[in-house]
Parts: C-alpha cells; sequence; structure tokens
C-alpha cells in the first residue's frame, strides 16, 4: 500500500489540510471595509493545517507520516506535493465534490490575529479512510490531533476513530485543543479526549477554560491529575511541563515578534521530538521554547530555522545534559513498546 509502510515513524499527524491566505494589516486602515475596498500593507499566500505540526517535526529530523483529506483541486495536489518534499509519508484522500481547505488571516500592527476558515474537504474525513490509513498509526511512536479536526463530522468521528486506534496498538496520543471556544462549546468531547490522551500540549487560555479556573496553581494542580504530561505553552514567559510528580519551568527566548501564525504548532512539533527522541523534560522544553522563538522572528507559520541552526541547538543541549551531574532522574520518554514512563525526583 505504502512504498515506505515498513519504516518506523516518531508520529503521525491525522488532521487538518489548509492553504493558507494571510494579510498583514495596518491599524490606520479598516481590517474590512463592507461593501468597499481595504488595502493590506502585505501578504503571502503558504501551506498549513495540521502539516505545520509535521513539517515542523520532519524539518527537526523527526520522521513523520500525515493523514487528511483535500479537494480534488490544483491545491489539494500541491499540498501533497509539499508534504512529499518535506520528507513525509502521507496518505491523503480527495474529494470531487468539495475544494480544499482555506484559510485567511489577518495580522495587525499589534500582532493580533483573526481568521476567517473554510474548512472544505477536511469535513468529510471518514472512520474508513482512517482505517485505510491504520498502517501509519501501527507504526509510529505516537499520534498528534488537533481540536480544529472536531468541529464537525463526519471528521470529528473520524478523530475519534484513529484515537481509537491509537491506543488499540498503544501508541501515545498528543493532543491540542487549539482553541479556549472549542473546549467550552464542547466540554463533554474535550474531557473524553483529555482521558485518552499521554501528552496535552495547550496554552494559558485553554488551560483556564478547562480547569475553569484563572489562578495558575490551580491550574496546574488540575491538570496534572487528568493526564500523564501537560505542556502548558506561556508565550514569550516560554513554557510548563506538568507530571504526576514533577512540574519543570522554562523560562522563554525573548525575539522580536513579526508574526505569531504558527508558534504553537512550532512548539509542539518540538515537544513530540524531544519526547521522541529521549531528551529530558527540561531540555525538550527548551527545544520547544527556542523552536517556536524562531519562527515568530519571519513572517510565516513554517518560518522554521535551518538545518544547520537546529542542529547547533541540538548540540548544544546535548552537552549541556553531559556536564550535568549524574542523577537516576529520566523524563517522560516515548519508545516503541513501552507506557509514558515518568520517574519522581
Amino acid at each position: 500500500m505504502f512504498k515506505q509502510a515498513f519504516q518506523q515513524f516518531d508520529c503521525t499527524v491525522i488532521g487538518d489540510i489548509f492553504i493558507d491566505l494571510i494579510f498583514y494589516v495596518s491599524n490606520n486602515h479598516p481590517r474590512f471595509s463592507y461593501g468597499g475596498t481595504s488595502y493590506c500593507n502585505n501578504a503571502k499566500i503558504e501551506f498549513g493545517g495540521s502539516g505545520n505540526v509535521a513539517v515542523g517535526l520532519s524539518s527537526l529530523g523527526g520522521k513523520t507520516a500525515f493523514v487528511g483529506k483535500v479537494g480534488y483541486d490544483s491545491l489539494g495536489k500541491l499540498y501533497v506535493k509539499n508534504l512529499k518534499d518535506k520528507n513525509i509519508v502521507s496518505k491523503i484522500f480527495f474529494d470531487k465534490d468539495t475544494s480544499t481547505g482555506m484559510l485567511i488571516t489577518f495580522v495587525d500592527n499589534q500582532k493580533e490575529r483573526s481568521f476567517l476558515a473554510f474548512r472544505g474537504a477536511n469535513d468529510k474525513l471518514s472512520t474508513e479512510e482512517i482505517d485505510k490509513a491504520s498502517v501509519l498509526i501501527k507504526k509510529s511512536k505516537c499520534v498528534y490531533f488537533s481540536g480544529y479536526s472536531l468541529v464537525d463530522d463526519p471528521q470529528q468521528t473520524a478523530i475519534l476513530r484513529g484515537i481509537e486506534i491509537a491506543k488499540k496498538y498503544d501508541k501515545k496520543v498528543v493532543f491540542d485543543p487549539g482553541a479556549y471556544n472549542l473546549i467550552q462549546s464542547k466540554p463533554k468531547l474535550i474531557a473524553k479526549i483529555l482521558s485518552l490522551s499521554d501528552v496535552f500540549s495547550l496554552n494559558l487560555d485553554e488551560a483556564m477554560a478547562i480547569t475553569d479556573s484563572t489562578n495558575i496553581n490551580d491550574v496546574i494542580n488540575r491538570l496534572k491529575k487528568e493526564v500523564p504530561l501537560i505542556a502548558l505553552k506561556c508565550g514569550e514567559k516560554g513554557c510548563i511541563l506538568i507530571s504526576k510528580n514533577e512540574v519543570v519551568k522554562v523560562p522563554g527566548i525573548k525575539v522580536k515578534c513579526i508574526d505569531p501564525t504558527g508558534a504553537g504548532d512550532a512548539f509542539t512539533a518540538a515537544l513530540i521530538y524531544g519526547l521522541t527522541h529521549g531528551l529530558q523534560l527540561k531540555a525538550t522544553g527548551q527545544l520547544a521554547n527556542w523552536y517556536s522563538a524562531q519562527v515568530v522572528k519571519r513572517k510565516g507559520a513554517r518560518s522554521f530555522p535551518t538545518k544547520s541552526k537546529i542542529d547547533n541547538f541540538l548540540e548544544k543541549l546535548t552537552k549541556a545534559k553531559n556536564h550535568q551531574p549524574k542523577t537516576t532522574i529520566t523524563a517522560p520518554q516515548m519508545n516503541y513498546n513501552s507506557r509514558l514512563v515518568v520517574n519522581s525526583r
């Protein structure tokens, strides 16, 4: 079925495919003039959606697979080609009746973003198609899903089927809710997925929505009871990695933010890389913070650093680890045959 079906993957990403149309607008002009003409300072077209996580992981050197659905159109075919160019093994399904998903993003001078989404073929991903791609899940250490793929059926049911297959074969489930308003609109569904997740990557707004608390200590204490590992993204302040036995706070990296689009996806891609490559929690957090910081320095969700910069940073992390005093502590790790393991300090 697949030329590379017998290789092992660090992660299979299952989710949305979008063509991103990004407009950088000035606060001096109205964002949109109804019935008239509005202007922007700059614009670009990029590949987006859950593929950002897949490409981010592949750019780090991870072995990645992707499952999704596009329209039977030129944009869908271009997306598939891009995945191949990024060394990602994909199983993409084509829909002849619906176009490839598109996302219009407005970024203003304050770096605030507004979105207009046409989900298109994404919402038609079915359980039968997930079953056809199950070989990729079986060959992966973990499977990644985003809350954005839970908007409607049949895709919502397809995602649940993917989680079911992952748990059947003892694969780790990495979940990012995507937006706090989704959590508020589908609390029972989010709670169900939370109970099945091994790694939960979310930001402060989403964490507060889930725990119904604005106190960071309460948020941490409540979340640590739900999932083996929580990755709490705190923007420029860094991140907090929370297991049942330890809380690791990793400070952020100060950079000039040009465009925040894709920072969360870059963070999660690096998080998955760290966990699937045996990095300790602190080093994993440092890598995730650094990787997401590099993306916001330039325009576009896939403004990943060069391979040489990535290799240099990973080398620094390795050297720092080798100079640390020997300890019996190990961070949560993922491998092919074991469950997520957390040893106490």
